[in-house]
């Protein structure tokens, strides 16, 4: 067996191994989040909206003098909130 015929049977079993993982994954996960986790979920995204806003109610002074810092905050916000939803939705 060539070397390139192991690199490709290693690569078929990898393929097999993760398809069996996956499949084992989404079977094993609930399909929708029950009421209390949604509960909880609404409740984590409604708290860190709040503690953004008096960040920026604290900083708004300083947001104002200086656009850039208003564009990197909104920035910030919004790659912050991404992240948040990003991990409640796997």
């Amino acid at each position: 067996m060539s070397l390139m015929n192991e690199i490709q049977a290693l690569r078929a079993e990898i393929d097999a191994r993760a398809r069996s993982a996956q499949q084992e994954r989404t079977a094993s996960s609930p399909a929708t989040p029950s009421v209390a986790e949604g509960a909880d979920t609404q409740a984590g995204l409604e708290s860190f909206v709040k503690t953004v806003d008096e960040t920026l109610a604290e900083f708004s002074e300083d947001i104002g003098k200086y656009p850039h810092l208003a564009a990197l905050a909104a920035l910030g916000v919004g790659l912050a909130v991404g992240v948040v939803i990003g991990r409640q939705l796997r």
